[in-house]
């Protein structure tokens, strides 16, 4: 997903219009249009602009950087596909295999599979399942990934 698609997506989910986001971002008179132009892919805000989206938005910033340095940083990217694409939660195998150390990975997959089957079973609904893909991961689970390390 393109970063001006993840801008929409969350500004909706946070029930924001264009304006008001543009507003909160202290944009001048244009504030909608910078906004239309970010999420249309017309423009790409500077690092220091999308970090300032992501506290205005309140979600995490690496939710707007698509690095593969880490394991987090390669799973929130097959989370953000999974949700692109409505995978049902099948994680390639080979993208497991670029890591060394599977216990970590191993409690993000079963996280995140948990959070699948929740909202495949209906226990939550898809607008909670997206507040935890924007808040991933939270302090419990960096904690216990901290215990592996």
């Amino acid at each position: 997903m393109k970063l001006g698609e993840k801008i929409k997506l969350v500004r909706k989910h946070r029930g924001l219009t264009q304006r008001e986001l543009g507003e909160r971002l202290h944009l001048d008179g244009n504030a909608a249009n910078r906004i239309a132009q970010y999420e249309s892919g017309f423009r790409t805000p500077k690092e220091d602009r999308i970090q300032e989206i992501a506290r205005v938005l309140n979600v995490r910033k690496e939710i707007f950087f698509t690095r593969a340095e880490t394991p987090e940083d390669i799973i929130r990217t097959l989370i953000w596909y999974d949700w692109e694409h409505d995978c049902g939660g099948s994680v390639p195998i080979d993208a497991i295999l670029l890591f060394d150390n599977f216990e970590e990975v191993g409690c993000f997959l079963k996280e995140w599979y948990s959070q699948k089957k929740r909202l495949r079973t209906r226990k939550i609904i898809k607008a909670k399942y997206l507040e935890w893909m924007l808040q991933w991961p939270t302090e419990k689970e960096n904690n216990k990934i901290s215990l592996h390390r």
